[in-house]
C-alpha cells in the first residue's frame, strides 16, 4: 500500500506507548539543568525580574525560555508531576512519531507492524532519547522539528515541487535553531539535503525556499528573545560569541564548552567506537550506545542492498512492491546520507556533546531495523527483527540526568517571610535559580560568583552588582546550598560580606538550601564599569 494512504493510527499508537512507557518508568523531571534555569527563566522574564535580578541562574540565565514557558506556567499553576511529565512527553511523542513515518517512506515494501514496534523499541531506548524524554534539556522539541522536517523533505521527493518540499522544511529548521541553538547543526545538514535531492536546474528554488523558511522560522521562535537580549545587552545572543559582539557585560569570548571536542584526527575517526564503552568522553553523566556505530554501518549495508536488487532485479525487494514507491525511497539514500555526514561533522568539531545527537540517534536507530527488514525480507525476518534490536539495545547504558517521584505540586519552594527593602545575594555554582523564581516580587537577587559571575573577572554587570551592594540600606541576605561553599564565602569577603546570624532552611521540593543573614563591612569595589554602548 502507498505509504501515503497509510493510517497513522497504528504508529501513533507505537509512539505513544512507548514515549508514555519511558516516561513514567523515569518519572518526573530534576535535572541540573531544570533546578537552574528551565524554570527561572522563563518565569523572570514574564515577570520583570531579569531586569533587577543579575545573573542568577548563571551563565544559562539568558537562553532562549521560550520554549521553557508552558512548562513554567504548570509549574506556577501547581500542576502535578504527572500533569507536567505529559505535556514533556509530547515533543518526544511526536520525534519518535515522525521517525517510525519515515522508516515507512524509506522502505515501504518491508513496513509491517512488527517492525515498526521493533523500531519503536530500539529508538526510544537510546542514550540520548530515553533520558531526554518528558525532561527539560528541549533536545526532544528539537528532534520533533528535526524528523518532522525529515519525514516532509523524504516523503515530498518526487511529489511537490522545490516550494512546497523545502519551504516547510526550512520553517522546521529555523524554530529548532531559534529555541536551540545546538539545532544550527541540523539546519546544515537541511541544506547538504537539499544540494542532493533533486535535478540541478531546481537548485536555487530549493535553497531560497529553504532559507526563506529558516529565516521565517528563526523570526518566530527566537526573534522576541533576540531582540531583548540584543535591547539590554548589545548581544542578540548574549553571553555567547561576544567576541564577535563586544557587550560590556560579558568577556569577550565566544564561550563555548571544549571538554568533550576530539583532541586528534584519531579521536574524531573512532568516536563510534568510543560509544561502545560506558564512559564519560561525550558527556557529564557516563553512557554507552552502539547505535551511532551501526547507525553508519546500516548506510553501508542499505547501499550494498539497493546495488544487489539492480543487479538481481527483484532479490531482495518484492516484486510486487510499488515501482514509483520504491523509486522514491531510493532517491532519498544520498540526501539522506548528506544530511547525516554534514550533521554530524559539525556536531564532532563543534560540541561532540552526546545529547545533542538525539535526532540522529533517533534516525540511525529506525534505519537500522529498517535495514534489517530489507535484508531478511525473504526469510527469518520476524526472527531478525527481534533478536537485531536485542542487540542493539544490549550495549547502551543510559546517563542518569536527575529524576523524582512523581509529586503535587510537581515544585513547591516557599521562603521564610523576608523584611522590607531585602536583597539576596548567590555565590555558588550549584543550580538554584529555580528557587529564585519564588523570592517575592520586588526582592532582587545578585549573583556575586557562578560560572559566568567573578569579582575577579570585570564586567559590567559585575561593576553593578558591587554598586547595588554597597548602595544598598536595607537586610541583605545569602541564598545557598546546605552545604557550605569556602569558595563562595572567600569570595563574599571580597565584597565586605559574612554571614551573621543564623541560617533558616528554605521549604524547596529540589535541593536543600538555606538563607542566611549577612553582615557588611566597608570594601574597595574591584570592578570599575567598562563603557556602554
Amino acid at each position: 500500500m502507498p505509504a501515503e494512504r497509510v493510517s497513522w493510527r497504528p504508529t501513533a499508537l507505537v509512539a505513544l506507548f512507548f514515549t508514555l512507557l519511558a516516561a513514567l518508568v523515569q518519572r518526573q523531571d530534576a535535572n541540573w539543568d531544570l533546578r537552574n534555569y528551565h524554570l527561572y527563566t522563563p518565569l523572570a522574564w514574564l515577570d520583570g525580574r531579569l531586569g533587577y535580578d543579575i545573573a542568577a541562574a548563571q551563565m544559562q540565565t539568558w537562553h532562549n525560555p521560550i520554549a521553557d514557558l508552558p512548562f513554567a506556567l504548570l509549574v506556577r499553576g501547581g500542576a502535578s508531576g504527572w500533569l507536567v511529565m505529559v505535556w514533556l512527553a509530547l515533543p518526544s511523542f511526536i520525534a519518535l512519531l515522525f521517525g517510525l513515518r519515515l522508516l515507512d517512506a524509506l522502505m515501504p515494501a518491508q513496513r509491517s507492524r512488527l517492525r515498526t514496534w521493533m523500531a519503536g523499541l530500539v529508538a526510544i531506548t537510546g542514550a540520548a532519547v530515553y533520558p531526554g524524554t518528558a525532561a527539560t534539556f528541549n533536545d526532544h522539541i528539537v528532534g520533533a522539528f528535526v524528523l518532522a522536517g525529515l519525514w516532509w523533505a523524504v516523503d515530498s521527493f518526487r511529489r511537490r515541487g522545490a516550494w512546497a518540499t523545502w519551504l516547510p522544511v526550512g520553517l522546521l529548521a529555523g524554530i529548532a535553531a531559534g529555541l536551540k541553538l545546538t539545532a544550527v547543526m541540523y539546519c546544515l545538514g537541511f541544506i547538504a539535503m537539499a544540494l542532493c535531492a533533486g535535478p540541478l536546474k531546481q537548485l536555487p528554488a530549493r535553497l531560497v525556499a529553504l532559507a526563506i523558511g529558516g529565516a521565517l522560522g528563526a523570526a518566530l521562535s527566537w526573534g522576541p528573545w533576540g531582540w531583548y537580549l540584543w535591547e539590554h545587552h548589545g548581544n542578540p545572543l548574549f553571553p555567547y560569541f561576544n567576541h564577535w559582539f563586544h557587550s560590556p557585560d560579558a568577556l569577550f569570548s565566544e564561550r563555548r564548552d571544549l571538554r568533550f571536542l576530539p583532541k586528534t584526527a584519531l579521536d574524531a575517526l573512532n568516536v563510534p567506537l568510543r560509544l561502545l564503552r560506558k564512559n564519560n568522553d561525550f558527556s557529564e553523566a557516563s553512557l554507552a550506545d552502539a547505535r551511532l556505530l551501526l547507525g553508519f554501518g546500516a548506510f553501508a549495508v542499505w547501499l550494498w542492498l539497493r546495488g544487489k536488487r539492480g543487479a538481481e532485479a527483484a532479490s531482495v525487494l518484492p516484486v510486487a512492491a510499488d515501482a514509483s514507491q520504491q523509486r522514491e525511497a531510493a532517491a532519498s539514500y544520498w540526501p539522506l546520507l548528506a544530511f547525516v555526514v554534514v550533521s554530524y561533522t559539525f556536531w564532532l568539531g563543534v560540541y561532540s556533546i552526546y545529547r545533542y545527537l538525539y535526532p540522529l540517534e533517533l534516525l540511525f536507530s529506525v534505519l537500522i531495523v529498517g535495514v534489517i527488514s530489507v535484508a531478511f525480507a525473504r526469510r527469518w525476518s520476524r526472527t531478525a527483527l527481534v533478536v537485531g534490536a536485542l542487540l542493539v539495545i544490549a550495549p547502551t547504558k543510559h546517563p542518569g540526568w536527575g529524576r523524582d517521584p512523581f509529586r503535587s505540586p510537581m515544585i513547591s519552594v516557599e521562603f521564610p517571610a523576608l523584611p522590607a527593602d531585602s536583597l539576596v545575594v548567590t555565590s555558588t555554582e550549584t543550580p538554584i535559580g529555580h528557587a529564585v523564581a519564588f523570592l517575592p516580587r520586588g526582592v532582587p537577587a545578585l549573583a556575586i560568583r557562578n560560572n559566568f559571575m567573578d569579582p575577579q573577572q570585570c564586567t559590567r554587570l559585575q561593576a553593578r552588582v558591587e554598586s547595588r551592594i554597597a548602595g544598598h540600606d536595607g537586610p541583605l541576605w545569602l541564598l545557598r546550598p546546605v552545604e557550605v561553599d569556602t569558595v563562595a564565602a572567600e569570595r563574599m569577603t571580597l565584597y565586605g560580606l559574612r554571614v551573621d546570624g543564623a541560617c533558616r532552611r528554605v521549604a524547596d521540593s529540589l535541593a536543600e538550601i538555606e538563607l542566611c543573614p549577612l553582615a557588611r563591612t566597608p570594601f574597595t569595589p574591584i570592578c570599575s564599569a567598562p563603557p556602554g554602548r
